[in-house]
């Protein structure tokens, strides 16, 4: 009896966890993120350099340009296939040599190829 008692106060306490409400923006974000990149070689991703610049998580996360179009989930997991790199989405949608500074086209200023 005492056990299951036990058992109901840890489920409702982790249901409360659950439910409060929490911010996505909650916690610390990575540094850099590191994708395989294929056969081209690793693609590594910046966030301290991108929100130096003054982008913000909702910037590409939820709301690009105020259109509420979201060009990256939330999770690491950079699914890009090669037709992307020829629209304007993911990474493409600033670094189309318009938006940012910079465009991409060289694939090495993406993808490294591992050292020895």
């Amino acid at each position: 009896m005492r056990f299951q008692i036990s058992i109901a106060a840890v489920a409702l306490v982790a249901l409360a966890f659950c439910l409060l409400p929490g911010s996505v923006e909650a916690g610390p974000r990575p540094s850099a993120l590191r994708y395989r990149g294929g056969a081209e070689g690793r693609v590594i991703f910046d966030h301290q350099l991108h929100a130096s610049k003054g982008d913000r998580c909702n910037d590409c996360h939820t709301d690009y340009k105020g259109t509420g179009k979201q060009l990256f989930g939330t999770r690491k997991r950079g699914f890009i296939t090669f037709a992307d790199h020829a629209t304007a989405t993911k990474c493409f949608a600033c670094h189309d040599g318009k938006n940012a500074k910079e465009s991409f086209d060289e694939c090495s200023q993406c993808h490294r190829k591992a050292t020895t």
